[in-house]
């Protein structure tokens, strides 16, 4: 087989391995290969890139190669300084340097700063992180992209930071590039409404009009915004029942379901429900998971494994949260010249919970978890075992560590424990549980893990 082919053949094979999502995040125009006899050597744009690749996907490329040639290779990898440095294959990563930073490049094997990636740049759907809570919606927005979608309107909806406004946006960009000489507007519904009211008062109502109501494709986000604004929900209407009546596509996002929207009216809700609703949920740990790598690569940031799985354990929010707590592990490891460690990540996330939160005592922790799992305080402060007690009890111990100031021994004592070592274990146990997506009981039902800690921290919030 001619090098030229071995080269494709490894390409498709090694994109079925790692998923095609990661081989275009990893192996695009920042990466080469080169196959001379049974040499195969990986060139990278970066040493960043080029000891991430070694560390990381080694194992894959020498099985990958073995079952394409059929004996093992000599895999190396190389840095070439003349290929582009790129955090991805899609447009979004653009070379914006931190010189700042770029000053401090360590090399320590789990230092906090490496080559400076790309800042981030228009959001692309190559670059949105696809999983079990965003699939539907993900699939939704391909074919919308493409022009496929029969559905109109499409209405996302999901919290606050789940993607909404990145599929949004990404639609759109892909639109348009598939498109060249259709139109695609983006707006959020503060920009419609503002624009509508100005286009009243200065007599450019159909100038305005013409803008939404001829978009071959309109997407309006942040819908609740429009609650109280009865003229601006009125133009609304009339610009979703033009777009339908021509065939044309409108996507609309909202941080709540349809069965919520009912003060924009019924006639608006009623054209809202004759299109297709996609749900976004809070991303799953998995997801948070490759989110989190996805940043570090825009921030230059190299972690180890355990570093990552611990903030994504953590942080059971969206890409934001997962952006604040990485910026600030990086300040950090800048300031004090030292390696993002576990320890630090755990730290650092916990006073982030503290200061972005009301305050919480042990006793507000203690009164979430015995309501919610139907338990009583004796019962989570005994010595008991069995799994009805000992699994509120872990995750008792888990949310005071992240919410409170206390210390690993008062936690401990507080629950009635011997040792702080047991408060550590339980901490060990219920990130452990997060990562392999275990199931707990829960009022006498299998309940998934991350479920019972998000009913939990809903119930704290509101206490």
């Amino acid at each position: 087989m001619e090098d030229s082919h071995i080269a494709t053949a490894l390409s498709s094979q090694l994109a079925e391995r790692i998923g095609a999502q990661r081989f275009e995040l990893w192996f695009g125009p920042q990466t080469r290969l080169c196959i001379e006899a049974t040499c195969l050597t990986i060139h990278a744009a970066s040493e960043f890139v080029r000891d991430w690749l070694r560390k990381n996907l080694a194992d894959d490329i020498r099985a990958v190669w073995q079952a394409i040639v059929g004996q093992a290779a000599t895999v190396e990898f190389a840095v070439d300084k003349s290929l582009p440095l790129e955090a991805e294959r899609s447009e979004a990563a653009v070379a914006v340097v931190n010189e700042a930073v770029g000053a401090k490049t360590q090399a320590k094997p789990s230092a906090a700063v490496v080559e400076p990636v790309a800042a981030r740049g228009e959001l692309t759907l190559a670059e949105f992180v696809v999983g079990g809570s965003n699939e539907y919606a993900f699939r939704a927005a391909q074919l919308t992209a493409s022009g496929r979608q029969q559905a109109s309107p499409l209405l996302f909806y999901g919290p606050t930071g789940v993607g909404k406004t990145h599929l949004l946006r990404a639609v759109a960009r892909e639109y348009r590039r598939l498109n060249p000489r259709s139109t695609a507007v983006y707006l959020t519904a503060e920009q419609f409404t503002t624009s509508f009211i100005e286009a009243i008062r200065g007599s450019g109502l159909p100038s305005f009009r013409q803008k939404c109501r001829g978009a071959n494709l309109l997407l309006i986000d942040d819908l609740q915004f429009f609650v109280g604004k009865d003229r601006t929900l009125q133009e609304l209407q009339y610009t979703i029942d033009t777009l339908i009546a021509d065939g044309r596509q409108i996507v609309l996002a909202s941080d709540r379901p349809l069965a919520e929207l009912r003060f924009l009216g019924s006639e608006l809700t009623s054209r809202l429900a004759g299109g297709l609703a996609c749900e976004i949920q809070t991303p799953e740990f998995a997801t948070r998971l490759e989110i989190a790598r996805r940043i570090c690569v825009h921030l230059g940031l190299v972690l180890e494994d355990d570093v990552l799985s611990t903030v994504a354990a953590q942080i059971n929010a969206g890409a934001r949260e997962l952006r604040g707590a990485l910026h600030r592990l990086q300040a950090m490891s800048l300031a004090y010249d030292v390696p993002v460690t576990r320890e630090m990540a755990e730290r650092t996330i916990a006073e982030m919970a503290r200061h972005s939160a009301r305050t919480v005592k042990l006793a507000d922790v203690q009164k979430v978890v015995c309501d919610v799992f139907g338990i009583e305080p004796a019962q989570l402060r005994s010595e008991r075992k069995g799994r009805a007690l000992s699994e509120p009890r872990i995750l008792a111990m888990w949310l005071a560590r992240k919410y409170t100031s206390a210390a690993w021994s008062d936690i401990a004592q507080f629950f009635g424990r011997r040792s702080h070592s047991t408060v550590i274990s339980a901490h060990r146990r219920v990130e452990k549980l997060i990562s392999s997506q275990g199931q707990i009981g829960m009022n006498d039902r299998s309940c998934g893990v991350e479920e019972a800690i998000r009913r939990l921290e809903t119930a704290l919030r509101t206490a």
